[in-house]
């Protein structure tokens, strides 16, 4: 049982003029939102930090639109480093995107009994001087449901993240920015560099910083259903695309099969305990659950291409990391999307860290991509590794 935990948890944890904003709980009972432009911020209260810990942190609500440009509510987190410069106009922004941790609302990061642990490579970030957005993703800390690896919902939550840090009164902030994630928030990451132009043009982005991005979701989804941590993630996709985007279930797997998706749909996977529920709940999920091939069937197949990422354009500099014994997101598969990303003029270093696996790439990764991404807010050029 203690070699099955270890291993669970090492596939899993990698998966982890506007209106004026009023100090309170960071999800009011009504909140204005269709009236309200993307990145309002409606409500923000103090997290404690540990009086060792040379920062001050928000939970913030805040306004932001979904895949099709429509209102929704998102939670997050902003955490205020106090070597931050003392002129707020010169400070410089993270939007940290995190990796899988559920599609339930009870799974929000900033939920959390120690929140700012689920942002990654903190300590590093503040030791820049760097301000930190957090955001939880909409669905998660707000009524529901969560798009998850839905590219542009989750996209603009990231951006808007940056938009509501700016109006906290003791945060304030310029407009340069860096975007950080880490699997599932590698994803959301790269949807945003993409998107930050149009959707956020009076911010900045100097550069963006991702580690084990998924990219082609169909290849993913298919790789992975041999195993537990496989099973769950596209447990977690199949359930909230269906509530999402209304796309029927019934064409991809049977009654039996719909009930046990649920069933892994209401647990979190950021910590043992919830893993194991997890786990046991997709145990009558087998490698063959699916009757058909999601990248084959309407809608199912336009909703992986409009998901996936190919290649990216060269509007910000990037440093793609990636393990290379993942079994989680393929090394094969980000090596493919960077090579895309470079014969369309991209400025990308792809480091790859050989026998890391998906959790491992994080730990080995997060302080070269805090390093990186400092020296592009601090105005260094990026080299490319492209070849």
């Amino acid at each position: 049982m203690k070699l099955f935990a270890a291993l669970l948890v090492t596939a899993l944890l990698g998966l982890v003029p506007a209106a004026e904003a009023r100090p309170g709980p960071a999800t009011p009972r009504a909140a204005p939102v269709a009236e309200q432009p993307p990145g309002t911020l409606l409500s923000y209260e103090r997290i404690g930090l540990p009086r060792n810990y040379r920062a001050s942190a928000w939970r913030i609500t805040y306004v932001t639109r979904d895949y099709r440009m429509r209102p929704i509510l998102s939670t997050g987190m902003v955490v205020l480093p106090g070597n931050a410069p003392a002129n707020p106009a010169a400070r410089k922004f993270v939007a940290w995107a995190h990796p899988t941790t559920g599609v339930a609302r009870k799974c929000a990061p900033s939920l959390r009994a120690a929140p700012t642990k689920a942002i990654g490579g903190l300590n590093d970030l503040v030791a820049h001087g760097l301000v930190v957005a957090a955001t939880d993703y909409p669905g998660l800390g707000t009524p529901g449901p969560i798009g998850y690896l839905v590219g542009k919902g989750q996209a603009y939550a990231v951006l808007d993240s940056v938009r509501a840090a700016r109006q906290i009164p003791d945060v304030g902030g310029g407009g340069d920015f860096g975007l950080w994630g880490f699997s599932q928030g590698g994803h959301a990451v790269l949807f945003a560099a993409q998107l930050a132009g149009e959707y956020a043009p009076e911010l900045r982005l100097r550069g963006v910083a991702a580690i084990a991005p998924p990219t082609d979701l169909a290849t993913l989804l298919k790789a992975n259903l041999d195993s537990i941590a496989g099973r769950i993630l596209a447990s977690f996709t199949l359930d909230s695309w269906h509530e999402k985007y209304g796309a029927p279930l019934g064409s991809l797997i049977d009654g039996p099969s719909q009930t046990l998706i649920d069933q892994v749909s209401k647990n979190c996977v950021d910590d043992l305990g919830s893993q194991i529920d997890a786990a046991a709940a997709q145990k009558g999920l087998d490698k063959q659950f699916l009757r058909a091939d999601p990248s084959r069937v309407p809608p199912w197949k336009d909703l992986m291409v409009q998901n996936s990422l190919y290649a990216m354009g060269n509007r910000a500099p990037a440093l793609i990391i990636q393990g290379g014994a993942d079994d989680i997101v393929k090394p094969a598969v980000t090596t493919q999307f960077v090579r895309g990303a470079c014969r369309a003029g991209a400025t990308i270093q792809y480091v790859t860290l050989p026998g890391k696996g998906h959790s491992g790439a994080m730990d080995a990764g997060r302080v070269q991509a805090v390093s990186w991404l400092a020296s592009r807010l601090a105005g260094q050029p990026a080299r490319s590794n492209c070849r």
